[in-house]
Protein backbone atom coordinates (compact mmCIF):
# COMPACT_ATOMS: atom_id res chain seq x y z
CA UNK A 1 0.00 0.00 0.00
CA UNK A 2 2.11 3.33 -1.18
CA UNK A 3 0.46 6.41 0.45
CA UNK A 4 4.00 8.38 -0.18
CA UNK A 5 3.69 12.11 -1.38
CA UNK A 6 5.95 11.98 -4.10
CA UNK A 7 4.82 12.10 -7.88
CA UNK A 8 4.58 8.97 -9.43
CA UNK A 9 6.03 9.10 -13.37
CA UNK A 10 4.62 6.73 -16.07
CA UNK A 11 6.98 6.58 -19.11
CA UNK A 12 4.64 5.89 -21.81
CA UNK A 13 6.00 3.53 -24.48
CA UNK A 14 4.73 5.29 -27.32
CA UNK A 15 6.49 8.63 -26.04
CA UNK A 16 5.51 11.53 -22.93
CA UNK A 17 4.69 10.81 -19.69
CA UNK A 18 1.97 10.82 -17.20
CA UNK A 19 2.57 12.18 -13.73
CA UNK A 20 0.48 11.13 -10.54
CA UNK A 21 0.30 14.05 -8.26
CA UNK A 22 -1.69 12.80 -5.12
CA UNK A 23 -4.86 14.95 -3.39
CA UNK A 24 -6.94 14.94 -0.53
CA UNK A 25 -9.90 15.68 -1.30
CA UNK A 26 -11.69 18.66 -0.13
CA UNK A 27 -7.98 19.78 1.49
CA UNK A 28 -6.49 23.49 0.29
CA UNK A 29 -2.47 22.65 -0.25
CA UNK A 30 -0.44 24.69 0.80
CA UNK A 31 2.11 26.01 -1.78
CA UNK A 32 5.28 23.29 -0.43
CA UNK A 33 2.51 20.33 -1.11
CA UNK A 34 1.21 21.98 -5.06
CA UNK A 35 3.06 20.64 -7.95
CA UNK A 36 5.58 22.56 -9.57
CA UNK A 37 7.26 21.43 -12.35
CA UNK A 38 6.86 21.68 -15.88
CA UNK A 39 3.10 19.84 -17.70
CA UNK A 40 1.23 20.00 -20.98
CA UNK A 41 -2.23 19.00 -20.47
CA UNK A 42 -3.99 18.14 -17.50
CA UNK A 43 -6.57 14.33 -16.87
CA UNK A 44 -9.56 14.92 -14.21
CA UNK A 45 -10.14 11.06 -13.20
CA UNK A 46 -13.70 12.58 -13.76
CA UNK A 47 -16.81 13.08 -16.98
CA UNK A 48 -16.57 16.65 -19.01
CA UNK A 49 -19.75 17.74 -17.10
CA UNK A 50 -17.40 17.70 -13.53
CA UNK A 51 -16.29 21.40 -14.75
CA UNK A 52 -19.94 22.67 -14.70
CA UNK A 53 -20.45 20.86 -11.22
CA UNK A 54 -17.81 23.16 -10.09
CA UNK A 55 -18.99 26.39 -11.04
CA UNK A 56 -21.98 25.78 -9.55
CA UNK A 57 -20.57 24.66 -6.29
CA UNK A 58 -18.44 27.55 -6.43
CA UNK A 59 -21.43 29.62 -7.16
CA UNK A 60 -23.99 28.11 -3.85
CA UNK A 61 -20.34 28.88 -1.85
CA UNK A 62 -20.67 32.51 -2.84
CA UNK A 63 -24.22 32.73 -1.78
CA UNK A 64 -23.86 30.93 1.03
CA UNK A 65 -20.07 30.15 2.38
CA UNK A 66 -19.77 26.18 3.78
CA UNK A 67 -23.13 25.13 2.43
CA UNK A 68 -21.32 22.09 0.35
CA UNK A 69 -19.79 20.93 3.34
CA UNK A 70 -22.86 20.72 5.06
CA UNK A 71 -24.73 19.64 2.38
CA UNK A 72 -22.25 16.79 2.32
CA UNK A 73 -22.16 16.14 6.05
CA UNK A 74 -25.98 15.70 6.05
CA UNK A 75 -25.78 13.31 3.19
CA UNK A 76 -23.74 10.88 5.96
CA UNK A 77 -22.60 7.26 4.41
CA UNK A 78 -18.74 7.11 3.97
CA UNK A 79 -18.43 10.78 2.65
CA UNK A 80 -19.72 12.00 5.35
CA UNK A 81 -17.85 10.42 7.79
CA UNK A 82 -14.61 11.22 5.86
CA UNK A 83 -15.83 14.80 6.13
CA UNK A 84 -16.48 14.66 9.55
CA UNK A 85 -13.12 13.24 10.63
CA UNK A 86 -11.30 15.58 8.46
CA UNK A 87 -12.50 18.62 9.41
CA UNK A 88 -11.33 17.98 13.24
CA UNK A 89 -8.11 18.41 12.02
CA UNK A 90 -9.16 22.18 11.88
CA UNK A 91 -5.77 23.85 11.48
CA UNK A 92 -5.13 23.06 8.03
CA UNK A 93 -7.77 24.02 5.28
CA UNK A 94 -10.18 21.30 4.22
CA UNK A 95 -13.99 20.68 3.73
CA UNK A 96 -13.88 23.12 1.12
CA UNK A 97 -15.98 22.73 -2.29
CA UNK A 98 -15.48 22.91 -5.29
CA UNK A 99 -12.03 20.31 -4.31
CA UNK A 100 -9.50 22.75 -4.55
CA UNK A 101 -5.98 21.42 -6.23
CA UNK A 102 -8.12 19.79 -8.76
CA UNK A 103 -9.99 22.99 -9.26
CA UNK A 104 -7.47 24.85 -9.10
CA UNK A 105 -5.21 22.71 -11.70
CA UNK A 106 -8.01 23.20 -14.06
CA UNK A 107 -8.39 26.74 -13.85
CA UNK A 108 -4.40 26.87 -14.15
CA UNK A 109 -5.35 24.71 -17.46
CA UNK A 110 -7.80 27.17 -18.98
CA UNK A 111 -5.39 29.70 -17.97
CA UNK A 112 -2.45 28.76 -20.25
CA UNK A 113 -4.77 27.02 -22.89
CA UNK A 114 -3.89 23.62 -21.66
CA UNK A 115 -6.21 21.14 -22.96
CA UNK A 116 -8.21 19.05 -20.19
CA UNK A 117 -9.16 15.52 -20.60
CA UNK A 118 -11.55 13.52 -19.10
CA UNK A 119 -11.01 10.09 -17.99
CA UNK A 120 -14.31 9.12 -17.04
CA UNK A 121 -16.70 8.24 -20.12
CA UNK A 122 -19.96 10.28 -20.62
CA UNK A 123 -23.42 9.12 -19.97
CA UNK A 124 -23.84 9.24 -23.72
CA UNK A 125 -21.34 5.84 -24.04
CA UNK A 126 -23.35 3.02 -24.00
CA UNK A 127 -20.56 0.61 -22.42
CA UNK A 128 -20.11 2.88 -19.32
CA UNK A 129 -23.76 3.85 -19.28
CA UNK A 130 -23.84 -0.47 -18.92
CA UNK A 131 -20.96 -0.15 -16.41
CA UNK A 132 -22.84 2.27 -14.28
CA UNK A 133 -25.92 -0.05 -14.19
CA UNK A 134 -23.72 -3.16 -13.00
CA UNK A 135 -22.15 -0.87 -10.15
CA UNK A 136 -25.77 0.45 -9.02
CA UNK A 137 -26.85 -3.31 -9.17
CA UNK A 138 -23.76 -4.64 -6.93
CA UNK A 139 -24.25 -1.48 -5.13
CA UNK A 140 -28.02 -2.61 -3.75
CA UNK A 141 -27.56 -6.47 -2.93
CA UNK A 142 -28.43 -7.47 0.10
CA UNK A 143 -25.04 -8.14 1.40
CA UNK A 144 -23.61 -4.37 0.42
CA UNK A 145 -26.69 -2.48 1.63
CA UNK A 146 -26.25 -4.49 5.28
CA UNK A 147 -22.61 -3.71 5.26
CA UNK A 148 -23.82 0.28 5.94
CA UNK A 149 -25.52 -0.58 9.10
CA UNK A 150 -21.97 -1.23 10.53
CA UNK A 151 -20.04 1.04 8.21
CA UNK A 152 -19.04 3.30 11.21
CA UNK A 153 -17.45 -0.15 12.90
CA UNK A 154 -15.90 -0.94 9.18
CA UNK A 155 -14.22 2.75 9.18
CA UNK A 156 -12.66 2.74 12.38
CA UNK A 157 -11.46 -1.05 11.26
CA UNK A 158 -9.85 0.38 7.65
CA UNK A 159 -8.64 3.22 9.04
CA UNK A 160 -6.42 1.53 11.59
CA UNK A 161 -5.04 -0.86 9.04
CA UNK A 162 -4.47 1.94 6.74
CA UNK A 163 -2.64 3.76 9.28
CA UNK A 164 0.28 1.84 9.41
CA UNK A 165 0.98 3.08 5.67
CA UNK A 166 0.88 6.34 6.31
CA UNK A 167 3.71 8.49 5.72
CA UNK A 168 4.66 12.39 6.15
CA UNK A 169 5.15 15.00 3.06
CA UNK A 170 8.94 15.81 2.20
CA UNK A 171 8.00 19.74 2.76
CA UNK A 172 6.13 19.23 6.05
CA UNK A 173 6.45 18.18 9.69
CA UNK A 174 3.35 18.53 10.37
CA UNK A 175 1.33 15.17 11.45
CA UNK A 176 -1.91 16.48 10.02
CA UNK A 177 -1.28 16.20 6.51
CA UNK A 178 -0.55 12.03 7.65
CA UNK A 179 -3.86 11.64 9.21
CA UNK A 180 -5.46 13.29 6.31
CA UNK A 181 -3.63 11.29 3.43
CA UNK A 182 -4.86 8.34 5.70
CA UNK A 183 -8.31 9.65 6.06
CA UNK A 184 -8.25 10.09 2.21
CA UNK A 185 -7.19 6.32 1.58
CA UNK A 186 -9.77 4.85 4.16
CA UNK A 187 -12.50 6.55 2.58
CA UNK A 188 -11.47 5.03 -0.87
CA UNK A 189 -11.03 1.73 -0.65
CA UNK A 190 -14.05 1.74 1.42
CA UNK A 191 -16.26 3.17 -1.39
CA UNK A 192 -14.24 0.42 -3.32
CA UNK A 193 -15.80 -2.06 -1.29
CA UNK A 194 -19.44 -1.45 -1.88
CA UNK A 195 -18.53 -2.75 -5.33
CA UNK A 196 -16.85 -5.75 -6.57
CA UNK A 197 -13.18 -6.14 -7.40
CA UNK A 198 -14.23 -7.38 -10.75
CA UNK A 199 -16.05 -4.27 -11.46
CA UNK A 200 -13.50 -1.76 -9.93
CA UNK A 201 -10.98 -3.28 -12.62
CA UNK A 202 -12.74 -2.87 -15.28
CA UNK A 203 -13.28 1.04 -13.97
CA UNK A 204 -9.52 1.08 -13.86
CA UNK A 205 -8.49 -0.53 -17.29
CA UNK A 206 -11.34 1.53 -19.35
CA UNK A 207 -9.75 4.86 -17.31
CA UNK A 208 -5.89 3.85 -18.43
CA UNK A 209 -7.03 3.70 -22.05
CA UNK A 210 -8.26 6.73 -22.25
CA UNK A 211 -5.43 8.27 -19.97
CA UNK A 212 -3.47 6.84 -22.58
CA UNK A 213 -5.63 8.42 -25.42
CA UNK A 214 -5.33 11.83 -23.65
CA UNK A 215 -1.57 11.55 -23.79
CA UNK A 216 -1.75 10.23 -27.70
CA UNK A 217 -3.23 14.00 -28.03
CA UNK A 218 -1.18 15.63 -26.58
CA UNK A 219 1.43 14.56 -28.42
CA UNK A 220 0.57 15.58 -31.88
CA UNK A 221 0.71 19.29 -29.79
CA UNK A 222 4.39 18.59 -27.69
CA UNK A 223 5.62 15.54 -29.20
CA UNK A 224 7.44 12.57 -27.20
CA UNK A 225 8.08 14.92 -24.23
CA UNK A 226 4.48 15.60 -23.83
CA UNK A 227 3.40 15.69 -19.85
CA UNK A 228 0.33 14.63 -18.53
CA UNK A 229 -0.61 15.70 -15.21
CA UNK A 230 -3.05 13.48 -13.06
CA UNK A 231 -4.27 14.31 -9.84
CA UNK A 232 -5.21 11.67 -7.85
CA UNK A 233 -5.63 9.97 -4.26
CA UNK A 234 -2.90 8.80 -2.73
CA UNK A 235 -3.82 4.79 -3.29
CA UNK A 236 -5.96 4.85 -6.26
CA UNK A 237 -3.08 5.55 -8.28
CA UNK A 238 -1.29 2.11 -7.49
CA UNK A 239 -4.31 0.12 -9.29
CA UNK A 240 -4.18 2.95 -12.69
CA UNK A 241 -0.09 2.39 -12.79
CA UNK A 242 -0.83 -1.71 -12.60
CA UNK A 243 -3.49 -1.10 -15.58
CA UNK A 244 -1.71 1.06 -17.74
CA UNK A 245 1.94 -1.23 -16.87
CA UNK A 246 -0.67 -4.03 -18.91
CA UNK A 247 -0.24 -1.44 -22.09
CA UNK A 248 -4.05 -1.10 -22.95
CA UNK A 249 -4.94 0.23 -26.34
CA UNK A 250 -5.45 4.12 -26.20
CA UNK A 251 -8.81 5.01 -26.63
CA UNK A 252 -10.09 8.68 -28.17
CA UNK A 253 -11.27 11.12 -25.12
CA UNK A 254 -13.20 14.03 -24.32
CA UNK A 255 -11.48 17.18 -23.63
CA UNK A 256 -12.65 20.80 -22.59
CA UNK A 257 -10.69 23.99 -25.33
CA UNK A 258 -9.75 26.86 -22.77
CA UNK A 259 -11.05 29.02 -25.44
CA UNK A 260 -14.77 27.61 -26.52
CA UNK A 261 -14.96 25.93 -22.95
CA UNK A 262 -16.82 23.11 -24.96
CA UNK A 263 -16.51 19.22 -24.96
CA UNK A 264 -14.87 18.06 -28.47
CA UNK A 265 -13.91 14.74 -29.09
CA UNK A 266 -10.34 13.67 -30.49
Amino acid sequence: MDLSWRDVHWADPDGGEVIFHAVIPTMVYPRALRFREKWDGLCLLTSSSEVAIWDEEDKYEREDPGVNLESALLGGGITGIYLDELTQLNHLSVGRFPDPEPRRLQRLAFLHDRPVYFAEPDMDDDDWSQHLTDEASEMTKFRRLFSMIRVGGSWRKKFKSVKKHGKMPEHSDDPGFLVASVLSSTWWLMLQDRSSEELNQARDRRFAQRIRGALANLRTMHGSNARLLIPVNHIWRTTLLNELNQDPKPEEVSFLNANSGVSEEE
